[in-house]
């Protein structure tokens, strides 16, 4: 069987709308890296600027009622439907690889830390418990409330709307999400008054400083993120269907001064946004690589054709556990990948 093909190739935005497709048939690896998002916002109640602002800060409003936990977060869209097919069932991308790249604007006001710190950590439960310098940044899917989701919320959208407890306690028609059931996006914005744990698609990483060490300016974070776990890659293959992935980022650094924390030393990050002129000069915006499979897993190798070829090449990275192999995207090479492959192949 021959299916009509564009070869496997490395796409970039300057290569825009190169990766049209007519047909979900066609079968491809993409992998595309934008520089700047398409959209980004400093998603804060007080926020007189949101989707203009040079940088953005993320911290955190622990257990103050009339506030959420998670209070100033980054919201990031990249729009993706020139480069990869949109409006495809779901199941037909799978994502092989995601990573997310924010950058730091201030210079040594906040402490490195790469590792989650559960919710009992944090002031008013027990700080004590907190056995490493610092708080780590996190990246979040969206969800969003209000009547608002992902194809009405942008930049320029009202904050929200009617609060639990005044002034803006969970009233943010978008918000960092996780999925507790596997299904539902779940609002972690205040996860500390409510006393529960959530997963993040990913924690911050730098080679700046080691874990600890106060963070330079210009100090590059990067978010791999955890492709194993299914609800991740059900909510990003959903946004590829509809032509736009969308993440936050937040941290519960305590606010203790300047710009929306209050007054005193700050101790949380600022990030550049795509407005920076300076992020614009030196490439400091945010940015994600993506790498995905689009359409049957069948012609491993890309060449358009179903032969002995495509058995090779997919057995030989099964062999040497390339995670590329993992075609049912369960984290594991076994024999259901192997049975994935043969089932697309003889269909």
């Amino acid at each position: 069987m021959i299916f009509e093909y564009t070869k496997r190739k490395q796409l970039t935005v300057a290569s825009f709308g190169a990766a049209v497709f007519a047909s979900s048939l066609n079968a491809q690896v993409i992998e595309v890296e934008y520089n700047s998002p398409t959209m980004d916002r400093w998603n804060y109640p007080f926020n007189g600027a949101p989707g203009t602002r040079l940088s953005a800060s993320t911290f955190g409003a622990i257990e103050l009622d009339g506030f959420d936990d998670h209070d100033a977060q980054l919201l990031l869209g990249f729009e993706t439907f020139a480069e990869i097919p949109l409006g495809l069932d779901p199941s037909e991308y799978q994502i092989l690889s995601a990573t997310i790249t924010i950058t730091s604007t201030n210079d040594e006001e906040f402490r490195y830390d790469p590792t989650y710190d559960t919710h009992d950590t944090y002031e008013f439960l027990d700080e004590s418990l907190d056995t490493d310098l610092g708080r780590p940044t996190h990246l979040w899917a969206v969800g969003y409330r209000n009547g608002f989701d992902q194809t009405t919320f942008g930049e320029f959208s009202a904050f929200g709307g009617t609060p639990s407890v005044e002034p803006t306690q969970e009233s943010r028609h978008a918000f960092a999400a996780y999925f507790p059931d596997g299904v539902t996006a779940t609002d972690v914005s205040n996860n500390l008054k409510q006393e529960f744990d959530a997963t993040p698609m990913a924690i911050g990483q730098t080679d700046s400083v080691a874990p600890g060490e106060f963070v330079p300016t210009d100090a590059q974070f990067t978010f791999e993120v955890n492709l194993c776990d299914p609800a991740v890659r059900g909510y990003l293959n959903d946004s590829l269907a509809l032509g736009d992935l969308r993440f936050v980022v937040s941290s519960l650094h305590t606010a203790n001064g300047g710009d929306g924390g209050g007054t005193g030393d700050i101790t949380y990050p600022f990030w550049y946004t795509r407005e920076n002129p300076i992020a614009q000069l030196f490439g400091f915006a945010p940015k994600l690589q993506l790498r995905v499979r689009v359409g049957s897993p069948a012609d491993y190798n890309g060449d358009g054709s179903l032969n002995f070829f495509d058995v090779s090449e997919f057995l030989s990275d099964f062999s040497a556990g390339n995670t590329d192999a993992d075609l049912n995207s369960d984290c594991t090479l076994n024999f259901f990948d192997i049975s994935t492959f043969l089932s697309a192949f003889s269909g």
